[in-house]
């Protein structure tokens, strides 16, 4: 392995309370990053709970017994004004990592740009994120990272009578869809949805490959893995890009809805399921359009991009 680079590189965040994808994608990046010989870290803001991924990555708190240094590097959300306004003080170069363009408005708060708070970079996961911050706020230097999925754990298994969702953006919407769907689809009334909240992910991807239709509940989203996710695993995907998923989605790889067409959207997962309990050559096209749009986002190509970030941000 390859001798440490003399800056320290600090991800700030906090003990995650579930398997949200902000906190899974900087853990991943501090184990890429090391098994590359950088030495990179966690920084925990506040560690009152249990860390849903404890052990992932290592850690140090941002406590009193914290000294920072000259040459440390602080890799902060974009949501975290507090974060911003701390660090912005401190020695060290600050750099933001932006998931999710929606949220960056409280982060930035009341500075007025990045500028104001010693933010020397901005960095994010996905193409539409990186297009907003260059034409609305601003940044004329975006590298981009893509998020990339384990396509060695979410991969097609048997297929079942069963479609597969994530609730927790929109809980009142899925519920009014579900029972929309029944009722304008009765011959798929007793089909099951599998809601997936909070659990593992090797659980998420047992259920999406055992899944004929994925519906993606997309909502202001950055990326949106969870569609991704569902192709790897052969999902015929249903619904919405939730805005950062219009990166990825074609007419090809998924039946894709306006936001808020709830009707045309239920109307759609019965499309979806129809080609999945018939299946036809157009069930084989849009299949193999999922994988390869996957197959895009794989962590190969993620490694490759982080470290050719890092090595160029080192010597900045």
């Amino acid at each position: 392995m390859p001798s440490m680079p003399a800056r320290r590189i600090f991800y700030v965040t906090d003990n995650a309370s579930s398997p949200m994808g902000g906190a899974l994608i900087a853990r991943l990046h501090v184990r890429l990053l090391r098994a590359h010989g950088f030495d990179a870290q966690l920084l925990i803001r506040r560690d009152e709970a249990p860390d849903f991924f404890e052990g992932d990555a290592p850690r140090v708190r941002l406590d009193n017994g914290f000294v920072a240094r000259d040459s440390d590097i602080y890799v902060i959300p974009e949501p975290w004004h507090d974060m911003l306004l701390r660090f912005a003080g401190q020695p060290g170069r600050k750099i933001v990592f932006c998931q999710n363009h929606h949220y960056v408005y409280y982060g930035i708060g009341s500075a007025g740009g990045y500028e104001a708070l010693d933010v020397s970079t901005v960095f994010c996961c996905g193409d539409v994120i990186a297009d907003y911050l260059r034409t609305t706020i601003g940044c004329t230097r975006v590298p981009v990272v893509h998020n990339g999925i384990d396509r060695t754990i979410f991969r097609p298994a048997a297929k079942r009578r069963l479609i597969a969702y994530m609730p927790r953006k929109m809980p009142v919407e899925a519920n009014f869809l579900r029972e929309t769907f029944r009722r304008r689809h009765p011959q798929y009334a007793r089909v099951r949805w599998e809601p997936l909240n909070g659990v593992p992910q090797t659980q998420v991807a047992s259920v999406l490959g055992a899944a004929a239709v994925f519906v993606a509940l997309g909502r202001i989203e950055g990326v949106g893995l969870p569609p991704l996710e569902a192709m790897a695993a052969g999902c015929l995907v249903a619904g919405f890009t939730g805005g950062g998923g219009r990166e990825y989605a074609t007419e090809e790889n998924g039946f894709w809805c306006d936001a808020d067409d709830w009707i045309r959207c239920a109307d759609r997962i019965a499309e979806a399921m129809h080609l999945a309990e018939h299946p036809t050559e157009e069930t084989i096209r849009r299949r193999n359009a999922g994988f390869a749009t996957a197959e895009r986002y794989d962590l190969a190509r993620m490694e490759q991009e982080l470290l050719a970030f890092w090595r160029e941000e080192i010597v900045l």
